[in-house]
């Protein structure tokens, strides 16, 4: 799994619903605090750290926020080794929740079935965080203490964020990550290139330092983490030192250590210091290349594939109906979004590309857009018929669900257009393209002008050197599509390589008339070009020209034949 690094930060403006009344260092918000005077958990309390036996004390607390110190929580209880189980029942609005816990020692939470928080250890104090997708309803909140000797506190609350989940950030005016953090925040990924700048007004521009923390979902396989920082870094994954290097060190430079990890919710902890001159922090990891079988599938707890996903894992197919449910238990049931990504082998031929989904996709092979449904839909089919496909290529799927049900097919299956002079019509609505290596493409002139490359929408591409005027047996092509009657968008693919004229003057049959459209291929690399709008009569006396006249100097330019596609307006 990659884990993205897109370099703009959110700023999460959540809504704080407080179980304790404390000062913590946070952006400023808006707070709800319990009122003191209204029981909501019921606690029960035991003379042993297991919560065993039955209760010496049970009561109504109006929130968890005690710092005992050295003494008893009341009369009959025993300063030292004791527990506490405080349960009650709260209603969440459907959202991503940080919970925030801090004791000493013991402490575990519940939500239902789920244990958002493990932290059943001695301890002095320290913050934990969790963050946790909540569907909308009513859950039991159940949350355990237990004290060893020394100092007894404990400390409970939860906001809700916004913008989705993402990095809890503090961050400090110091290298060594000590006392209050002077900044608080949401980061979507940990991708920083500060320079010799500072990551806040309230943060010095040198020695500082960072933690970030997040509880994310992982696919089972083996995992590759990486860092690549200036200065110190070091990474745990579930409290496990993966990664150490704090110490001075200047770009470039990458560590990199392999886990492998079981299917669940795992917390990974980046802690990071700055020393002085440049600053740069960032963080990442992938699944290892083979550990795949099928797609690489990447959840996002947002609509926007933004930030790290939430969840990685190995989808063997793209064939899901989640109905108004969501891809697992802690992820949304609406506003996600997902990539897959996959290395297919064809047989060489030609196929049709098919997608149907309930909301937004997009589909690309090896980097080129082939379809663009980016829109709210209702189950709707899109396809691509004619694409030339031979061995080893790169599919990448990408989808948003917004509300409503959620569902999404992906497949691939042998066109039409194989074994007949012309293309076989596309349906109304959908979607023809016409390769150079489609049965619908044709070339004339000089033999010895014509050029391969391995470049362009399928792979490979015709090129030929300019003419400046029309000559004997000057190079020209024709795209067919073979299209039943209808109004279609029609595009050109601009290659990468071997496009270098700024005149490539295209010619548009449609419906007994023609249209010239000059098209600079220079500016472009590896896109799809729009030539307009045109009326089809249907047939197969329609298409699209292009030849080498420019009127550029002899032999100056290259010009690209790369593919044509029709798409239905």
């Amino acid at each position: 799994m990659i884990s993205r690094r897109p370099h703009e930060q959110s700023k999460v403006q959540p809504t704080y619903r407080w179980l304790a009344i404390m000062l913590v260092a946070l952006i400023p918000l808006s707070v709800n605090v319990s009122s003191a005077d209204t029981p909501r958990w019921w606690a029960e309390f035991y003379p042993n750290t297991t919560l065993s036996g039955s209760p010496i004390l049970t009561r109504s607390d109006s929130q968890i926020n005690f710092d005992w110190g050295g003494g008893a929580p009341a009369a009959g209880v025993p300063a030292d080794r004791f527990s506490v189980r405080w349960t009650q029942t709260e209603w969440f609005d459907s959202g991503t929740y940080r919970f925030l816990a801090r004791a000493d020692d013991g402490f575990r939470l519940w939500l239902g079935d789920l244990l958002v928080i493990d932290a059943w250890v001695d301890q002095q104090g320290g913050w934990i965080t969790r963050d946790l997708y909540v569907n909308a309803g009513t859950y039991q909140v159940r949350a355990e203490y237990y004290e060893n000797t020394g100092g007894a506190l404990v400390t409970l609350n939860w906001e809700r964020l916004s913008s989705g989940p993402g990095w809890l950030a503090e961050y400090y005016d110091n290298q060594s990550l000590s006392g209050s953090p002077k900044l608080r925040r949401t980061d979507s990924a940990i991708d920083f290139a500060w320079g010799g700048g500072s990551p806040d007004s309230r943060i010095p521009v040198d020695r500082f330092s960072v933690r970030w923390t997040q509880t994310l979902g992982f696919g089972a396989g083996t995992y590759r983490f990486f860092t690549s920082t200036d200065d110190g870094v070091r990474v745990w994954v579930d409290g496990q030192l993966i990664i150490d290097a704090w110490y001075h060190q200047a770009l470039p430079n990458t560590h990199s250590t392999d886990r492998v990890l079981t299917s669940g919710l795992r917390e990974i902890k980046v802690e990071y210091f700055e020393d002085g001159g440049e600053a740069h922090a960032h963080v990442w990891w992938q699944q290892i290349a083979g550990s795949y079988s099928g797609w690489k599938g990447e959840y996002f707890g947002n609509r926007d594939l933004a930030g790290g996903p939430s969840l990685v894992r190995d989808d063997a197919d793209i064939n899901f109906d989640w109905s108004t449910g969501a891809p697992t238990s802690w992820m949304p049931a609406d506003n996600f979004s997902v990539r897959w990504t996959r290395q297919a082998t064809f047989s060489p031929g030609h196929y049709r590309i098919s997608v149907q989904s309930d909301d937004g996709v997009r589909v690309w092979i090896d980097g080129g857009l082939v379809i663009d449904k980016w829109r709210t839909q209702n189950n709707e089919l899109h396809y691509v018929d004619g694409i030339y496909l031979s061995g080893s290529r790169q599919l990448k799927v990408e989808y948003f669900e917004q509300t409503g049900l959620a569902r999404i097919r992906f497949w691939t299956s042998p066109s039409g257009s194989t074994g007949g002079p012309t293309p076989t019509p596309a349906p109304a609505g959908g979607t023809v393209i016409v390769d150079d290596t489609s049965v619908g493409f044709v070339k004339g002139g000089s033999a010895t002008g014509w050029h391969t490359a391995a470049a362009g929408y399928s792979g490979r591409i015709i090129w030929t050197r300019n003419n400046q005027v029309e000559k004997a047996n000057y190079n020209w092509a024709r795209w067919y599509p073979n299209l039943v009657p209808g109004r279609y968008e029609v595009y050109v693919h601009i290659p990468s390589r071997y496009a270098t004229t700024t005149k490539a003057l295209y010619w548009v049959k449609y419906g007994g008339q023609y249209a010239s459209v000059t098209v600079n291929q220079a500016i472009y690399f590896n896109q799809w070009v729009s030539l307009g709008t045109y009326t089809f009569a249907g047939g197969n006396d329609e298409y699209v020209s292009l030849n080498d006249i420019t009127g550029e100097s002899y032999l100056s330019k290259y010009i690209g034949f790369d593919a044509v596609k029709w798409e239905a307006r």
